[in-house]
């Protein structure tokens, strides 16, 4: 059975997309049959390995709209052991599709059927907020992790994101469980950084590893690849490999 690990934040910019892409190709390194859900209507995970826009019926998309299943839908990518569910702009009118349908938070919970069977580890890419898609991943999902930065505004979207992880535990999926939340673009030589790390700790766990700035991140993103393939020995790519390390430890403690 596949362990289902959403990666979200109502916040942009914290290094979501950037923590999903390489979570999942971090566990299809290590052998682990991985697929990467992009379920943000930008698109930015799914043009690490796509050249175009993936084609609406070929996309996410039509989990919402004509309940196909997922595995249906996945695409092989470059990197060995690797399968991509891409978005599609048009995603974004998901929201409007499901307000007010009975199955509304189940729709992709009922999608990955076989999938559960055929992956090791499901990685979910969420939009910054919290509308339907985002709690749909919750729903479908055995484990939630959070990027973060160590800002205040961070720190105030943590408590929100917690809470809503919590009624969805109580309501919709008691699975639920919270790995933890991850630093991203670390810099410890601010006074700031641990300021706002220890009343995060105060409310979540934090995973060991952090993310430092990198400069390497966004010359990759350019270069539409992994840090894995553009800069494997760069400080970030490293900081990846751990940190889905200390994931798979937590996943395997249960």
């Amino acid at each position: 059975m596949a362990a289902i690990i959403c990666i979200a934040n109502q916040k942009g910019g914290v290094g979501k997309t950037t923590s999903a892409v390489h979570l999942a190709a971090g566990f299809a390194a290590a052998g682990r049959r991985s697929l990467l859900v992009d379920l943000d209507a930008q698109g930015n995970a799914s043009s690490i390995f796509l050249e175009t826009p993936a084609p609406a019926e070929r996309s996410a998309l039509s989990i919402f709209k004509d309940r196909a299943t997922v595995e249906s839908l996945a695409w092989k990518t470059r990197l060995p052991g690797l399968e991509l569910l891409p978005a599609n702009v048009q995603l974004a009118e998901t929201e409007a599709l499901l307000a007010g349908a009975v199955d509304g938070f189940f729709r992709f919970s009922d999608a990955l059927g076989a999938a559960r069977e055929i992956y090791d580890r499901i990685v979910i890419d969420c939009p910054p907020n919290l509308g339907q898609l985002t709690v749909n991943a919750f729903v479908a999902s055995t484990h939630l992790i959070t990027p973060l930065q160590t800002a205040k505004f961070s720190l105030d979207g943590l408590r929100t994101i917690l809470d809503s992880c919590a009624m969805v535990q109580k309501r919709l999926n008691p699975q639920l469980r919270i790995l933890g939340a991850l630093v991203t673009m670390y810099n410890p030589r601010t006074a700031i950084a641990q300021a706002i790390l220890d009343p995060m700790a105060e409310s979540v766990s934090i995973f060991a590893t952090r993310i430092s700035r990198s400069v390497a991140v966004e010359e990759a993103h350019l270069m539409q690849q992994t840090l894995y393939e553009y800069d494997p020995r760069s400080k970030p790519a490293q900081e990846y490999l751990a940190f889905t390390a200390e994931v798979e430890s937590g996943i395997e403690k249960g």
